[in-house]
């Protein structure tokens, strides 16, 4: 998700064309040193090697085999990929951003992709982290600041919020493509599941519970409620007593999504649905994303 600057947000009036005339306070400053912009970080770097290793040793793995190691594997291999794409998200609205104008983008730092300069280490790393172990969604919790004054129009406006949502099904796209492709199965009537003893079927599984992820995290990011990426696509074209109305709604619109999804059963139940119908026409295995996150909690399953 992309933000805004709180300050600017607050002391800056939105006029009729989307434009902010911005002044006093809330004025981004563009001046800061870039922050190593051109080059990649060291720390996406790591977590780029930690995310291979953990693949290629879960590409390896046996699937007769008794250790906890490679389900432990398979942990780090699908964590590793969801907090890369993570990465890539929020570097998709950074530098859409820096493209349609905002010169406040380098000097933060966000193009050199360097995780901790877009994460939250509450809301993007310990809750994602908690959420995936207990079974349940990761919520999006990466942040860049956009200052939407120096955005030159609508359409890119809309391009920022739509850049980060749209890396998310390039890689359930991608991953559900590898598995429908090359993952060996079984079928049992309508219930099919990757098959265990083809080579490589750790590798798989996990690969076919990074694509759930991913379609599911894409669905969260592109409903169309303030605070979340939908919104953003749509905002720039709404009429600025509209948008004036909405804004109290902005901090609070993932939670109420999440109170939705949680204990509103048509809510949680059209969800769940998208979702298994998008991964049903992506050709997945039904049993392969519960296959691989059995592996991925691999201290219910050692």
């Amino acid at each position: 998700m992309w933000a805004i600057g709180r300050a600017a947000a607050r002391d800056n009036e939105v006029d009729m064309n989307f434009r902010q005339r911005v002044g006093g306070r809330g004025a981004f400053d563009t001046r800061r040193s870039a922050h190593g912009h051109g080059r990649i970080s060291t720390v996406f770097l790591a977590v780029l090697a930690a995310t291979a290793t953990g693949g290629v040793v879960t590409w390896l793995s046996s699937s007769s085999s008794t250790s906890a190691a490679p389900k432990f594997a398979v942990f780090v291999f699908v964590f590793g990929l969801y907090f890369t794409v993570l990465c890539l998200h929020e570097f998709g609205h950074a530098y859409t951003a820096h493209r349609e104008g905002d010169g406040s983008i380098a000097a933060r730092g966000y193009l050199d992709l360097n995780p901790m300069r877009y994460v939250n280490p509450v809301l993007s790393l310990l809750l994602p982290a908690i959420y995936l172990i207990i079974g349940a969604l990761p919520l999006p919790g990466g942040a860049v600041q956009v200052n939407r004054a120096a955005i030159r129009s609508k359409r890119g406006a809309a391009l920022v919020s739509a850049a980060g949502p749209l890396t998310n099904v390039l890689a359930a796209a991608i991953s559900m493509a590898l598995v429908s492709i090359f993952a060996q199965t079984d079928s049992f009537g309508s219930v099919s599941q990757i098959d265990v003893s083809q080579p490589h079927a750790y590798f798989w599984m996990g690969l076919a519970f990074f694509a759930y992820l991913q379609v599911a995290v894409a669905i969260l990011n592109l409903i169309p409620v303030p605070g979340l990426d939908g919104y953003g696509i749509i905002e720039p074209y709404l009429r600025f007593e509209t948008r004036r109305a909405l804004e109290p709604v902005r901090q609070y619109g993932i939670f109420i999504v999440l109170l939705l999804l949680f204990f509103f059963p048509p809510v949680r139940d059209g969800f769940s649905t998208l979702i298994n119908d998008i991964l049903k026409a992506g050709k997945q295995p039904t049993e392969g994303a519960g296959q691989g996150q059995y592996l991925f909690q691999f201290w219910r399953s050692s």
